[in-house]
């Protein structure tokens, strides 16, 4: 069984969306409200005809837990050969750095920890470009550049970081994992927070935004060729 927490987001939802259709395996994925589960089902409803929509929702179970409260991760991991590990929590702002450490570092140790006593065969932690810096020498980084702890880190970073470094010790210990370092992440989901209010100021018609390689216009997106 596959699970998937952070199901309720972004990326979450969409990773569903794909192990739902492509995926034989039973999926299960946390939700920590019944809100936040309902906006996951808006959204998958929306991208689904609606056939599809009821065939492939059916297929989660969804099971009501906390990746920073281990009791409720329990039940989470009963019969689980695969783990996603998409939660986290996203935040600049110095004065939350304890809520930043105890969600992305602790929380994913907690999942690193359940997934050594349950001998999980796969695990794949989704952490974040954040983490990844310009060393001497590189003019370009990749998620084979190292992290540069003399850098001006955010607290964003220093959180994801360390919880890199919890999978890495899970690693050590016997797990086979990956670790994935996205950078923006768009698509249809919530446009009041994270990557979603870029649809909100392109409905407003600024002149245009450019996010790397991709360049927006009105209303339209268009892929740049440069």
């Amino acid at each position: 069984m596959i699970l998937v927490t952070g199901g309720t987001g972004l990326v979450g939802i969409h990773l569903l969306m794909e192990l739902s259709k492509n995926n034989n395996l039973p999926i299960r994925a946390i939700y920590r409200t019944l809100f936040k589960k309902s906006q996951a089902e808006q959204v998958f409803k929306t991208c689904n005809p609606n056939a599809d929509f009821l065939t492939h929702w059916k297929r989660i179970e969804w099971v009501k837990a906390d990746i920073t409260e281990i009791p409720s991760l329990q039940k989470a991991f009963e019969g689980i050969t695969e783990v996603y590990h998409c939660a986290g929590f996203i935040s600049w702002n110095v004065s939350d750095f304890e809520k930043l450490k105890k969600v992305n570092i602790e929380g994913t140790a907690n999942m690193v920890n359940f997934s050594l006593t349950e001998k999980v065969e796969k695990f794949c932690h989704v952490s974040s470009i954040a983490t990844l810096n310009l060393n001497p020498g590189e003019s370009v980084f990749t998620e084979a550049s190292n992290w540069n702890a003399e850098t001006d880190n955010s607290v964003y970073a220093l959180s994801k970081f360390g919880a890199e470094m919890e999978v890495q010790r899970g690693i050590q210990e016997g797990l086979t994992a990956v670790i994935v370092n996205p950078g923006v992440i768009i698509g249809p989901s919530f446009f009041e927070s994270g990557s979603g209010e870029l649809f909100k100021k392109v409905k407003k018609e600024y002149p245009f935004i450019r996010l790397g390689k991709v360049v927006m216009w009105g209303f339209g997106i268009q892929q740049n060729s440069w």
